[in-house]
């Protein structure tokens, strides 16, 4: 199940745009959640870096269902 609770959509190229100003994360589900499809990889991934650009520099992200937390580079704390 995918964390965000965006609806699924198409992808496409305009979706895949990379956010210059931050580091993004396209692997980041991939790497902390097994068994899902790639859409719902793609829907984690972005909510990541969504919720990573809302981040003050010293903010840090908590994912409670993988007990992990992440800084603003999403680097794992």
């Amino acid at each position: 199940m995918p964390l965000g609770s965006q609806p699924k959509k198409e992808l496409t190229s305009a979706s895949n745009f990379i956010i210059f100003s931050m580091a993004y994360h396209h692997e980041w589900s991939q790497s902390y959640i097994k068994g899902l499809t790639f859409e719902e990889h793609h829907i984690n991934n972005e909510w990541f870096n969504s919720m990573l650009s809302k981040l003050k520099d010293d903010g840090i992200l908590t994912v409670p269902m993988l007990d992990k937390s992440f800084n603003k580079l999403g680097e794992e704390v």
